[in-house]
């Protein structure tokens, strides 16, 4: 007998990093939420590698936090190594980065979501199934089964399964049920969700083993500390309140190589065993060797997980090798010959729904008030899991309130070129972001993630007002720098020309605004503060954007100029049910992935590889006609 509860405006499958985010801006939008979770001690467990960002993934959590998230403001708490990564690069793919105590952050994460008990409440369960009512395109969530015997309504759902849904582990020939390890698997919600018509695909990743770090020899590595003064996610932290402690690099070898070829059939990826497809861009060590044979060596970041510094993860070696095999390859490696191993690296293969199933604002489009995020959708990795849970939890609120869902453009986030990716071309293996998915990656900086995001967080209730009126003083510190900038001119007289040559800078040989001579290579604004005094009063933030927002003056132009004529074709949307076969001039395999993409815009069908202009030309036609004979 189902035991019913009371009806929830949002409810959240999964205390993953997607599921705390979604929770989080549910009941930040006023929304009485649910969140799920077998327990509260696992919220926002980091079973992979101890940490967050990098690149692009440090431009998400950016962005997270300019929608008012919370993973920069815990991994900040939590943080014992803070660095900024291509700081000798330019700014459009500098990010940051940052070790993480793995207890402290899931302690950080517990601390924080319990302060919503206002407005949510956590409930530790198991979801095993989803109640909908409707048929065919008419259908609507209605509701979560729980293991309790319970069933808990819903207007709208949000499931954040992460690598449960029917997860099993790999460690050499062993198979041991499960979503990570010591956690079992989500076998019922998988045919629950099968139930309701959603494609699933099967995916794998996997982890590195952990090893003592009083095992570890570090005298003859290079050691990695991180910057001072240390770069924070989140504007509202002043200082690190954990110990900050060193990465270590060590490489594999010509000795460690051949343990791994010579046991390689061994490894769970070979047996046959796994039939998922795993990451291309975060591949097994026993991968890396088999498929670049003529690579010497492989660099190993030993990253410390802890804050005592007592457990060390090897970034780099995942592996789903036997134990004896795994050992037996660390000990091949220098600085780990008596390494001590505390936890067995592993591989593990899950169920996923295609993202093409979803609309943009990550909703099913077969089953109104659904919402998927993270893992669930194809993703691989904290960073992409926290921000697609963010954007789907407002979404669920804000369909709720009855008021428009925030769908994030490429040229305005990450957050908008990852999911235009997903639900615009789908996924065959773990998706991961990269600075260089972007088109514009260098008006997606991630120092000017609050600028660019700010409308849609004050429209939405997002941010706070103290975040909102924050960003705002900020954006009218820089807009006032550059129209002073612009306003004061100088003429070229002898001591103005002097007082350029004694800075450093090249003669005006006629009337030149400061902005005109702030342009020129090599000009820095500090440079030039003898003929605007008020610069030394910015304040550093606002000094450093204005500073980039000059350098790069045209090139930003251009790539706005770029953007706005994407956007043309981004709002030519197909019609419902679109079909392909027979349009005249359309071959035969660009039809074949027009269908299988299904894309819901003619710029996510730019953007299918191998779908030319020519055919982009011929759909714009075809819909223009069809609109036309349709009115």
């Amino acid at each position: 007998m189902v035991n019913k509860m009371n009806k929830f405006d949002v409810v959240v499958i999964g205390g993953g990093h997607a599921g705390c985010e979604a929770y989080a801006a549910s009941c930040r939008l006023n929304q009485k939420t649910a969140l799920i979770v077998p327990s509260v001690d696992t919220l926002g467990t980091q079973p992979c590698n101890p940490a967050v960002g990098g690149p692009g993934k440090g431009h998400l959590v950016r962005e997270i936090v300019a929608l008012g998230g919370i993973m920069g403001y815990v991994t900040d708490k939590s943080g014992i190594q803070f660095r900024t990564l291509n700081s000798a690069k330019g700014p459009a793919v500098q990010s940051t980065r940052v070790q993480t105590d793995s207890s402290e952050y899931v302690k950080t994460m517990k601390t924080l979501l319990s302060n919503y008990s206002s407005q949510g409440e956590i409930i530790e369960d198991f979801a095993m199934g989803l109640k909908w009512t409707g048929d065919g395109s008419l259908r609507r969530i209605e509701g979560v089964y729980l293991k309790s015997g319970k069933l808990i309504f819903a207007k709208a759902v949000v499931v954040t399964t992460g690598t449960f849904l029917r997860g099993m582990l790999f460690i050499g020939d062993e198979l041991i049920p499960g979503g990570r390890m010591g956690a079992n698997p989500s076998v019922e919600l998988a045919k629950s969700l099968e139930e309701s018509g959603l494609p699933l695909i099967r995916l794998k990743t996997g982890t590195c083993p952990r090893i003592a770090a009083d095992s570890i020899d570090f005298s003859g590595l290079e050691s990695q500390p991180g910057d001072n003064p240390p770069p924070f996610f989140d504007p509202s932290t002043k200082d690190y309140s954990l110990p900050q402690l060193k990465c270590h690099i060590t490489y594999t070898g010509k000795k460690s190589h051949t343990v791994i070829n010579k046991n390689l059939k061994l490894s769970a990826m070979y047996s046959g065993n796994i039939s998922g497809i795993g990451p291309r861009y975060c591949p097994s060590i026993e991968t890396k060797i088999e498929r670049f044979p003529e690579k010497e060596r492989h660099q190993i970041f030993l990253e410390p997980e802890d804050k005592d510094g007592k457990v060390i993860y090897p970034a780099g070696l995942s592996t789903s090798f036997p134990r004896n095999v795994q050992l037996d390859m660390l000990h091949a490696i220098p600085g780990l010959e008596n390494a001590r191993v505390l936890k067995w690296g592993y591989a593990v293969e899950y169920d996923a729904v295609q993202p093409q199933s979803l609309t943009r604002n990550l909703e099913v489009e077969s089953l109104k008030g659904l919402f998927l995020a993270g893992q669930i959708i194809g993703t691989s990795g904290y960073e992409e899991a926290a921000a697609l849970g963010l954007i789907a939890g407002a979404n669920a609120a804000l369909s709720v309130k009855g008021e428009e869902p925030i769908i994030l453009k490429r040229d305005e986030a990450y957050i908008g070129v990852m999911i235009d990716d997903l639900t615009g071309t789908g996924v065959d293996e773990p998706y991961r972001i990269f600075t260089s998915r972007a088109e514009f990656r260098l008006l997606l900086r991630e120092d000017n993630s609050d600028e660019r995001l700010y409308s849609e967080g004050v429209r939405t209730g997002l941010i706070s007002k103290e975040h909102a009126e924050r960003v705002k003083a900020l954006m009218v510190e820089i807009e006032t720098g550059e129209k002073k900038l612009r306003e004061t001119v100088i003429n070229p007289s002898k001591i103005i020309n002097t007082r350029l040559s004694e800075g450093g800078l090249s003669l005006i040989k006629k009337t030149t605004t400061l902005y005109e001579l702030a342009v020129r290579e090599g000009c820095e604004l500090l440079k030039i503060v003898d003929f605007a005094p008020w610069i030394e009063q910015l304040s550093k933030k606002a000094l450093a954007r204005l500073q980039v927002n000059i350098r790069y003056d045209g090139y930003l132009d251009r790539q706005k100029s770029q953007a706005k004529k994407l956007e043309e074709i981004d709002n030519i949307k197909f019609p419902t049910d679109m079909k392909y076969r027979g349009i005249p001039g359309l071959r035969g395999e660009i039809v074949e992935k027009l269908e299988y993409s299904n894309p819901q815009t003619l710029g996510q069908a730019s953007r299918i590889p191998g779908v030319t202009p020519a055919a982009i030309d011929i759909l714009q036609v075809y819909i223009h006609r069809w609109n036309f004979n349709n009115k």
